[in-house]
């Protein structure tokens, strides 16, 4: 361990194991798209158990109070930068989704939606969704309002938890009603695989604010120290306005 002003960390090889499973993934899942792979689900289970006994060292660092000023600038300066990678991601599938809907190819027809296909209206399900998800954002700021005043917090919390999963459970059988596939032409990838991006997305948001709600029961968290509930709640908002452009643009604009 190196001790000095700026780390009192120790080296650890979970980063690197991370970012190794991460991109052995994303290889598998594009074969996925075509084949099936039963090593695709094992991996992601090797990644979820490596990353949560990752994030459980840095919670017992910040708990026992390893984590100094400086590296709590820099642990902010690297979720940052982890945001904006995913805002990237989400930039090039709209920039795909754009330039499909504004020039579509002669190969297509010309246009954007197949003739005959049936597409999802936007003021059902998904507009029912948008209210879901923005009424979470607003539980969660509320909680994070009440604790920094140190009053009641858990009930607002658990809101945010329940809304997201009933998010999660409509966004599923949206897919299952749906008359189309990913297979069903352009419209139907980019469909499904922004959404389904987004889902992924909501997910991991739900486990991130699980475990700092298990961490909000324990007492762990401190006014002037609850790094881990501001990163959850930032990461959440994030997701809520990835949902309003996907809802503006892929469900309205683009029919």
């Amino acid at each position: 361990m190196k001790i000095n002003f700026f780390n009192t960390l120790h080296l650890s090889s979970f980063p690197i194991l991370i970012s190794i499973f991460v991109r052995v993934l994303f290889f598998i899942l594009i074969l996925c798209l075509k084949f099936k792979y039963n090593l695709m689900y094992f991996l992601l289970y090797m990644f979820l158990f490596v990353f949560f006994i990752w994030l459980k060292d840095i919670f017992l660092e910040g708990v026992i109070g390893m984590h100094t000023s400086f590296m709590i600038r820099r642990i902010k300066v690297v979720f940052y930068f982890f945001l904006l990678r995913e805002l990237m991601l989400f930039f090039s599938m709209f920039w795909f989704l754009f330039d499909r809907v504004l020039v579509p190819i002669r190969d297509l027809g010309e246009i954007w939606v197949p003739i005959g296909l049936e597409v999802v209206d936007p003021i059902g399900i998904p507009f029912l969704n948008s209210l879901i998800l923005l009424r979470s954002a607003v539980t969660l700021t509320w909680s994070h309002y009440n604790f920094l005043l140190n009053k009641e917090t858990k009930v607002s919390f658990l809101i945010t938890l329940f809304l997201g999963l009933v998010f999660l459970i409509i966004q599923l059988s949206e897919y299952i009603i749906n008359s189309f596939s990913i297979r069903d032409s352009v419209y139907g990838s980019i469909f499904f695989m922004i959404t389904g991006f987004h889902g992924a997305h909501v997910f991991l948001g739900l486990l991130f604010l699980n475990l700092n709600y298990l961490r909000l029961k324990k007492g762990y968290f401190r006014v002037n120290h609850h790094l881990s509930f501001e990163f959850s709640i930032i990461y959440w908002h994030f997701v809520d306005v990835i949902w309003l452009f996907l809802y503006v643009f892929l469900y309205w604009w683009s029919l």
